[in-house]
């Protein structure tokens, strides 16, 4: 009966599974109630393939990661966050850090666009504390994972995993990347969802990006596996041709090199499958 059920569920995974996947979770789902990691909340098999696909289907490292992650679930009470924590300075942060969820992509994955060309460090920090921006980024992908996968999944009738992120580096400073602030909030935040969020990125594209961005990028790295960034395109220009392969032109805003124009504009649109009724 157990095999069966996984079989039954396998039309709503994202990615097609192949036959070593399968067995891996078969075997991988034994393991850990050997070890005694159920974790109701978040034991589907969609989550279990995120940890054994991070970590090449090898089943002992897959089972310590995600031991480590309902340890590290049941000590932070991450389940409550989305009710429990409130973010009042978010308007203030978001002036000075202009980032938003807009639309979907070809695959139907919602998009998370980020403005690090109009960031503005000390602002940012003045308006918020690392710790308290930390807590925001584990809400935000809470709530990815609660709330705009599922709706996403519902729109596109079919389920959806992960998100698509577009990163702008248009004309941003070596300072930007050298800030205290920024580098140990942007070395955590890797850290987190390396540990606790694998596989959750479906495409990153990063555009515009300066010579300076080695800094930052030689301090992220460590901690990007290889299959996510096999997932990374990174472009000294516009990257439109791999922004249009991966986004309708009519979803990607114009200020990108799309024809959305969103009214009052696509930064404050709020648009996507996730504010729709319909799929709620």
């Amino acid at each position: 009966m157990q095999s069966q059920k996984v079989a039954d569920n396998l039309d709503v995974l994202e990615d097609a599974i192949s036959p070593p996947e399968l067995e891996a979770l078969k075997r991988f789902k034994g393991i850990i109630l050997a070890r005694g990691y159920q974790y109701p909340a978040r034991g589907d098999d969609q989550t279990l393939l995120r940890f054994l696909r991070a970590r090449q289907l090898d089943l002992k490292k897959a089972a310590t990661m995600y031991g480590e992650y309902v340890q590290w679930r049941r000590e932070t009470k991450i389940d409550s966050i989305l009710q429990t924590f409130k973010y009042p300075e978010l308007d203030q942060v978001l002036q000075a850090w202009p980032q938003m969820w807009h639309k979907t992509d070809k695959l139907g994955r919602p998009i998370n666009i980020q403005i690090l060309s109009r960031m503005k460090v000390k602002e940012v920090f003045h308006a918020t504390t690392e710790e308290r921006m930390l807590m925001r980024a584990l809400w935000v992908w809470e709530e990815l994972h609660e709330i705009k996968l599922p709706a996403c999944s519902k729109a596109a009738g079919h389920y959806i995993g992960r998100a698509t992120v577009i990163l702008d580096l248009k004309d941003v400073s070596v300072t930007t990347f050298t800030n205290g602030h920024a580098r140990r909030v942007l070395l955590k935040m890797a850290q987190l969802f390396s540990r606790y969020y694998p596989e959750y990125l479906g495409r990153l594209i990063i555009i515009n990006a300066p010579a300076s961005f080695k800094v930052l990028w030689e301090l992220l790295s460590p901690f990007i596996d290889q299959r996510t960034q096999n997932k990374i395109g990174i472009h000294k220009g516009n990257g439109l041709e791999d922004l249009l392969r991966t986004v309708n032109e009519d979803d990607l805003p114009a200020f990108l090199g799309g024809k959305c124009q969103c009214p009052g504009g696509c930064e404050h649109a709020l648009t996507g499958p996730w504010n729709d009724e319909r799929y709620r």
